[in-house]
């Protein structure tokens, strides 16, 4: 089962390294316009699940969508983007499951294994991962989730194509990086762990406190090629 305050704080390095490192994949799906007034509250909503803080608010609103437009796939994907917050996968699960059979989309299919894998449905959120791999999808912040599910799941070799798929699509993001070096500390492959973090470092998408940070990450501060580059 995963650590959520590991999670949590994993999560929290990436914002913390750039605006852009929150997952933002299907900003324009979520919004998805059935009428002005449905669009309208969920852009409200998914403004105050992105806060953070406002989780009750963000469900309370999509609550209200879905109760007219139950089968309206933007407001199933961001009330189980929401549940998961709310650090409650079973339900969460629910409306992904719902998004994928409406929509069948990367993000749904992500949501599905994250869920399922919080929920102890190991099979469910493999074959959920399988499936985001067949489908050719551009979005580097979506892929990092995807390696970090995946890692979770033990899946390493599976995740490290998600992470490179990251790292090919937005080299600019930090979150590839430190899912990559996290990937291969897993497969104790210290060097290469270690040649991640120096890739971006020297691009200047890294910095020593982002890896100070990470509990995964700090011990590469001493490794030679990382500390020669920090000097």
């Amino acid at each position: 089962m995963i650590n959520l305050r590991l999670f949590a704080a994993f999560w929290a390095v990436l914002l913390a390294t750039s605006g852009a490192v929150v997952p933002t994949y299907g900003q324009g799906r979520v919004t998805t316009e059935v009428s002005t007034d449905v669009s309208r509250e969920l852009h409200r909503a998914e403004l105050a699940w992105r806060s953070g803080g406002s989780l009750l608010e963000a469900k309370a609103r999509v609550d209200r969508v879905l109760a007219r437009h139950p089968d309206h796939a933007g407001a199933r994907r961001l009330r189980a983007h929401v549940l998961l917050g709310m650090g409650k996968p079973a339900d969460a699960l629910v409306d992904a499951r719902r998004a994928v059979e409406l929509a069948g989309d990367a993000e749904a299919l992500l949501l599905v294994a994250e869920a399922a894998r919080l929920d102890g449905r190991e099979a469910e959120a493999r074959a959920a991962l399988d499936r985001v791999s067949g489908q050719a999808v551009n979005d580097a912040a979506l892929h990092v989730r995807l390696a970090w599910n995946a890692a979770e799941l033990g899946w390493l070799d599976r995740a490290e194509a998600f992470a490179r798929i990251a790292l090919r699509q937005d080299p600019a993001l930090p979150g590839g990086y430190v899912q990559l070096a996290r990937i291969f500390i897993a497969q104790n492959e210290r060097d290469a762990a270690a040649s991640v973090l120096v890739r971006g470092l020297t691009l200047g998408v890294l910095d020593a406190r982002t890896i100070e940070a990470d509990e995964a990450l700090r011990p590469l501060l001493q490794h030679p090629d990382v500390a020669a580059l920090l000097r």
